[in-house]
C-alpha cells in the first residue's frame, strides 16, 4: 500500500481547489490549498510536502513562476502544473522550471489518483535504504566511493562526480547534501545540456528585468537561491564554453 502523500493545491478557483481536495483526501492524502502565490509561499514555509498542484495562471501572477520558489523552499517537492491553456510550449516550460509533471484541463479524479500514487510510489523506503535511497553493495570499489562521499560532506570542497550516465550521479549527490552540515538549506539539480547558453547563464547567475526577451521581472539565480545549501550541475562536462569561466571564477572566489 502506497504511502499517504501531505499536498498542497494552489488554484484561485475555488471549485477546482475544493474538487481536487476532494479527489484526494479519498484517496488518503493529506491536504491543505492556498489560492495564491503569497499564501502557496508562506505554506510552504511552514509546512512540508510530498506533492503540489500549481495552476498555471493564478489572478495576475504566473504559476511557472512560482515553481521555483516552491522548489529552494523544498528541493524534494514534486509539482504538476494544472492549466486550461495547455500547449506544448508552457509543458516545455514547466519542465524546465523543474515541475515533475503537467496536467491540462479539465481532468478526472481518476488522472489526479493516478499522479499522487506515482509519486506515493517514489516515497516508497526499500530495504536497506537511508532516507529512500540505497546504499548498500558487495563491490569494494563501490563501498570505497560511499565511504569517500560521507567524508567529503563534512567538508566545504567542491565536489566532482565522474561515471556513466546511470550510475547514480544524482543520488549520491542528494545523500552527500543529506550528510553534510547543509542539510536543511536547499538543494537543486540544474541540468547543463538541457538549456541554451543565454539561458543556462540566466538560471545560474540570474538576471535583471528586461535583460532579454521574457525577462519581464529580476531572477536571483540558482547560485544565490541555493546559498547555504548545494547546487548539483548535473553532465557539467556539457556546460557551454562561453559560461565556463564564470562558473571557474565563481568556484575559485567562492
Amino acid at each position: 500500500m502506497p504511502p499517504s502523500l501531505s499536498i498542497l493545491v494552489v488554484d484561485d478557483e475555488p471549485s477546482i481547489r475544493k474538487s481536487l481536495t476532494l479527489c484526494l483526501e479519498l484517496e488518503g492524502h493529506s491536504v491543505r490549498s492556498a489560492s495564491g502565490v503569497e499564501e502557496a509561499r508562506e505554506a510552504v514555509r511552514r509546512t512540508p510536502f510530498d506533492l503540489a498542484f500549481v495552476d498555471l495562471r493564478l489572478g495576475t501572477h504566473s504559476g511557472l513562476d512560482l515553481l521555483p520558489n516552491l522548489l529552494v523552499a523544498q528541493p524534494g517537492l514534486r509539482i504538476v502544473v494544472i492549466t486550461a491553456y495547455a500547449t506544448v510550449d508552457t509543458a516545455v516550460e514547466a519542465m524546465r522550471r523543474g515541475a515533475f509533471d503537467y496536467l491540462p484541463k479539465p481532468f478526472e479524479p481518476s488522472q489526479v489518483a493516478a499522479v499522487a500514487a506515482k509519486v506515493a510510489s517514489l516515497q516508497e523506503p526499500k530495504a536497506g535504504t537511508e532516507d529512500g535511497l540505497l546504499f548498500d553493495s558487495t563491490c569494494p570499489a563501490v563501498r570505497e566511493a560511499i565511504a569517500l562521499a560521507r567524508q567529503v560532506a563534512r567538508k566545504g570542497a567542491t565536489v566532482l562526480l565522474r561515471g556513466e550516465s546511470g550510475t547514480g550521479k544524482t543520488v549520491l549527490a542528494r545523500a552527500i547534501h543529506r550528510w553534510s552540515t547543509r542539510s536543511e538549506s536547499p538543494f537543486s539539480t540544474l541540468s547543463c545540456p538541457s538549456l541554451s547558453a543565454e539561458l543556462l547563464a540566466s538560471e545560474l547567475f540570474g538576471h535583471v528585468k528586461g535583460a532579454f526577451t521574457g525577462a519581464v521581472t529580476d531572477a536571483p539565480g540558482r547560485i544565490s537561491a541555493c546559498e547555504g545549501g548545494t547546487l548539483f550541475l548535473d553532465e557539467v562536462g556539457d556546460l557551454p564554453r562561453e559560461i565556463q569561466p564564470r562558473l571557474l571564477r565563481f568556484l575559485q572566489d567562492r
